[in-house]
């Protein structure tokens, strides 16, 4: 009877150390990446007693009529809604995306105060994006 809860136990642990987590930026090559202007719309932080969560939702191609929308779980970052926010997004698989550590990408500040006004006079928050359907 010992035998067989061992072997059960043993497979147990076995499967726990096959688990693999979501790919992080480092798991990446840098080169692979492009930086576009982003904006952070959504920020959902818990935090316990030595643990930290930060689970971000943000957008990007503000250019768009409709936004692409991307999520961060467990961020190293704790930006605010509303804040800009620079986007690396993969040049081969365009739905691996990250933020990065700037607010601005060089030469496109003048997007998010455009895109913002344009949600402002359609009366929005977020112009293009429906918030009550990210949940």
């Amino acid at each position: 009877m010992k035998y067989p809860a061992g072997i059960v136990l043993v497979f147990l642990v076995m499967l726990g150390c096959n688990k693999q987590g979501a790919k992080k930026y480092e798991d990446y090559n840098e080169k692979d990446f492009f930086e576009t202007q982003g904006l952070i719309i959504k920020v959902e932080k818990e935090f316990a007693y030595q643990n930290r969560k930060v689970d971000v939702t943000y957008i990007y191609n503000l250019e768009q009529d409709k936004p692409t929308v991307g999520h961060e779980k467990d961020s190293p970052f704790i930006p605010m809604a509303g804040q800009p926010m620079v986007i690396l997004v993969h040049k081969y698989e365009e739905n691996v995306t990250f933020l990065g550590g700037n607010n601005y990408v060089e030469d496109e500040n003048d997007l998010v105060k455009k895109y913002l006004e344009k949600s402002d006079r359609f009366g929005v928050e977020y112009y293009g994006v429906e918030l009550n359907k990210l949940d």
